[in-house]
């Protein structure tokens, strides 16, 4: 029976403490995706980042590291083999060369010398541990982990001058964070259009217990779209504000002629603007085609399918301005989640649309004939309005092959022989269409849109998670999204044009630094009459239902990403169209900007700073179980969404949209949820700089309880192997080993040590190693079966 007792005891020991098996995952310039072992704890990623040119290979040193100043540039050949200028090949020891839409030769920004930068595959609630280091010379970086909640973690949110100093020239960072929720995410840059330069790669968080009835397998089947343009993503900016149009030049840096034509903005099925920077090309996976270019010199992503099988493929939407319409020619698809969490399944779908910062995942069933090759098709939503309906496209598409394990894999030269259709819309067969980005086509379109608002969710929230219907007193925001428009103000909020701060808001100590009352938007709605350059921020208390209504009165969709937070999307507004065309002349008639409600706000009126529901004409909005769930979502032009959150996340939250160049002009803002209860900053982080920390002290951060009033840190003696973390578990070790000792004599003792000494070495403690050097070298080999420990262990 004792002994009994002392083997309970060891366990409630072993069960308190935290298990720290890592595994240090192999990703460098040879991998596209990096997987982490699921039976580890913590995974450990290194990302490199470099600026690079494209059409190059680069020598590596002897320590395996690219070596960006020794590049030898390569072209495609009539035979679609890449060749040197020099005719040398360049073979082992030299990276892949990047290139791209086969025709730009142009500087990128490589994460391990790829571009996108390498999946990184998590499961569910592993510890994520990246070791980010910039090499750019000149450029300062963060990465943001896009859709991570980072519960009790909002400094490792990766936004520059929010929630961290940026990373200098030749300086590291490393991120720890918590992989949650599960589903399609992304990691991305977060300063000045860098992710439109290649910093950006998916981040795919594997599910417990995984569905059965198909294939997921994201290393061969995740899609990374990202438009791309001939420079660098901050000049394509700075040319598009110059004058507030675009003249695009005959070739990169020429004078454009007197006689070019001034470029206007493209246009949607339903007649408001989309294209305000012309379309370039576009990348899936890195690879794509310039339409000047022939399919025999280029390189396109491909995807290998077994015929008869189901796979589930995850779309991301990294790029920077255009929504992409995507479809598998003679497949349809069935529509399972998005921003990670599965939708009870849409089946039959010809099109997915996708918005910058959105994820769509699909399941694709290979029935179609083996011996044949099947476009990809990721599509802008560009329509020429000058014709008759339904309004062609444009024609601004990016490639992709899918193929069966029937045939080989295609090569350039068989490209322009894959003679496979779009889908037929027909008036008795018509297409379906996920996430339109407005009410409805024109039914002579003959396609059926499914709005992001009638989507629900497969797998109910708990009960305990839902906000209320109605929001805690006072919790209620109107917030304006406009577009430059006539006024020619800069992409705002409620008319304050965003600036960042010049230091991190999430630390304390350089929060405590910055005249806020001087640099802060002023909260009278009236005070920016003609708009306002000021640190945008709203306080919002502690764990309330909050309910934002996102309003879009200028004549451009936008796609909103609030960083931490998964919001529930409760009803979804769209603006008033006309009966010809179905075009929007007007905005909702539920809200209003006057106060004496007589008229609905003006379209394209981005200064509507006093906005409201009209009297007797508010929503019917409520909040259930099955509400869809989202972290970026679409506001149509003229309409609104409203979104509820509960705030029991402390920290500064960013929410923006995620049309890059509305973005970095100033549409954006800040969420302060409970200041008071935030969780300080690792000590690291105080001051600008490289920083690292320990496993064993961001477990302490993420055991941080925002409801109590003081988190002292742990300082219990080491006693019995530093395996004892708290006083309580000190007490009940004492009382069980009197009590072993005396029935057992120096047996227990003899077991507590040998127990003790086996917890050191997998490392499962965290808040006693504050005496103790917690980057110890555990790891899991490749072969994902046996556990080796390095016997570097140093004590402090």
């Amino acid at each position: 029976m004792l002994l009994l007792l002392f083997l309970l005891s060891g366990a409630y020991l072993i069960g308190l403490s935290r298990p720290q098996v890592i595994h240090q995952v192999p990703c460098d310039y040879t991998t596209s995706s990096c997987r982490c072992n699921q039976a580890a704890d913590a995974c450990e990623f290194n990302l490199q980042v470099f600026y690079l040119q494209t059409f190059t290979k680069y020598s590596l040193k002897a320590d395996g590291s690219i070596n960006p100043v020794d590049g030898y540039v390569h072209y495609i050949n009539e035979s679609g083999r890449l060749s040197s200028y020099d005719g040398k090949v360049y073979g082992a020891g030299y990276t892949e060369a990047a290139t791209v839409d086969g025709k730009t030769y142009r500087p990128f920004i490589a994460i391990n010398g790829r571009i996108p930068g390498p999946t990184l595959i998590v499961r569910e609630n592993q510890t994520v541990v990246v070791n980010v280091t910039n090499n750019i010379r000149g450029q300062s970086i963060t990465i943001h982990w896009h859709g991570q909640l980072q519960r009790n973690t909002p400094w490792m949110d990766g936004v520059g001058f929010i929630s961290q100093c940026p990373i200098a020239t030749g300086g590291s960072f490393r991120y720890i964070f918590k992989a949650e929720p599960s589903g399609t995410f992304f990691y991305h840059g977060h300063i000045d259009g860098q992710r439109g330069d290649g910093l950006q790669g998916a981040l795919i968080v594997l599910e417990k217990e995984p569905e059965t009835t198909y294939s997921d397998i994201p290393e061969q089947h995740t899609i990374n779209l990202l438009d791309w343009w001939p420079l660098p993503f901050i000049d394509v900016f700075t040319l598009q504000h110059s004058a507030q149009e675009v003249y695009y030049p005959s070739s990169v840096g020429d004078l454009p002629t007197p006689d070019r034509d001034k470029y206007t903005a493209s246009m949607l099925a339903d007649g408001t603007d989309h294209g305000i920077i012309p379309y370039y090309s576009g990348l899936i996976n890195g690879q794509g085609r310039h339409r000047d270019i022939p399919y025999s010199k280029t390189r396109l992503s491909t995807f290998r399918v077994d015929y008869g099988q189901s796979y589930r493929f995850r779309l991301v939407g990294a790029q920077m301005l255009y929504a992409y319409k995507i479809s598998v020619d003679k497949h349809k698809l069935s529509v399972i989640s998005t921003d990670g969490f599965f939708v009870q399944p849409v089946h039959a779908v010809d099109y997915v649309i996708v918005y910058p910062g959105e994820r769509y995942d699909f399941v694709l069933n290979a029935n179609q004939d083996p011996m044949q090759y099947y476009w990809i098709r990721a599509e802008t939503l560009e329509v020429n309005t000058t014709g008759e309906l339904p309004y062609s496209s444009l024609g601004n598409v990016v490639e992709a092959v899918l193929y069966y394990s029937n045939r080989t894999e295609p090569q350039s030269t068989d490209y322009a022989s894959i003679r496979s259709t779009r889908p037929s819309c027909t008036s008795s067969a018509p297409c379906v269409a996920v996430n339109c980005p407005f009410r409805s086509f024109h039914p002579s379109y003959n396609t059926t849109c499914i709005n992001v608002d009638s989507l629900r969710l497969l797998k109910p929230t708990s009960p305990s998670e839902l906000p209320s219907n109605d929001p805690t007193d006072g919790q209620e925001y109107f917030l304006n999204f406009g577009y430059s428009g006539a006024l020619e103000l800069p992409d705002n909020i409620n008319g304050r044009i965003f600036e960042l701060p010049q230091k991190p808001l999430q630390i304390e100590t350089q929060r405590s630094t910055l005249n806020l009352t001087k640099i802060l938007c002023p909260s009278q709605p009236y005070a920016c009459g003609d708009g306002c350059e000021c640190l945008h921020m709203l306080s919002i208390p502690y764990n309330s239902t909050v309910r934002f209504v996102l309003a879009n009165f200028g004549t451009e969709s936008h796609s909103i990403h609030m960083h931490g937070h998964s919001f529930f999307v409760v009803a979804v507004g769209y603006g008033s169209y006309d009966d010809t065309n179905n075009f929007v002349n007007g905005t909702n008639l539920s809200l209003s900007c006057s106060a004496d409600e007589t008229d609905a706000p003006e379209f394209s009126d981005q200064l509507c700073t006093t906005m409201h529901w009209r009297a007797g004409l508010t929503p019917s909005l409520k909040v259930t179980t099955s509400t869809l769930r989202k972290d970026t979502v679409v506001i149509p032009s003229g309409g609104y969404a409203v979104i509820q959150i509960v705030s029991a996340s402390p920290g500064f939250w960013f929410i923006h949209c995620h049309l890059e160049p509305h973005h970095m002009s100033g549409m954006a803002m800040v969420l302060n949820i409970a200041e008071e209860l935030q969780n300080p900053a690792p000590s690291g982080m105080t001051t600008c700089g490289d920083f690292t920390w320990s496993l064993a002290d961001f477990y302490q951060k993420l055991d941080f309880d925002p409801t109590k009033s003081s988190q002292p840190l742990t300082t219990t003696s080491s006693l019995y192997c530093a395996c004892i973390t708290t006083t309580a578990q000190l007490g009940l070790t004492i009382a069980f080993s009197i009590l072993g000792f005396v029935m057992l004599i120096l047996v227990p003792w003899v077991s507590c040590i040998v127990a003790c000494f086996r917890l050191r070495s997998k490392q499962k403690t965290y808040q006693a190693l504050v005496n103790y050097d917690a980057s110890y070298n555990l790891y899991v080999n490749d072969d994902e079966q046996q556990v080796v420990k390095k016997t570097d262990h140093t004590e402090k």
